[in-house]
């Protein structure tokens, strides 16, 4: 398991953030489903982890 997906996990974001990585670049996919409360948590959460330089998508 990956420091990713632990991360994922640590923060209960795996139902519905899954993660990928193209490159050296790290690319989180939020599943549209969830409320927008909970995908801007998801945002703040990787960027704070991540920096903004990750890539965010929405699926």
């Amino acid at each position: 398991m990956t420091n990713e997906h632990k991360f994922l996990i640590t923060y209960g974001l795996q139902n519905f953030v899954t993660y990928a990585k193209s490159g050296k670049k790290h690319v989180f996919i939020i599943n549209r489903i969830k409320n927008q409360i909970m995908i801007n948590h998801a945002k703040s959460l990787i960027k704070g982890s991540y920096g903004i330089s990750t890539k965010i998508q929405m699926a």
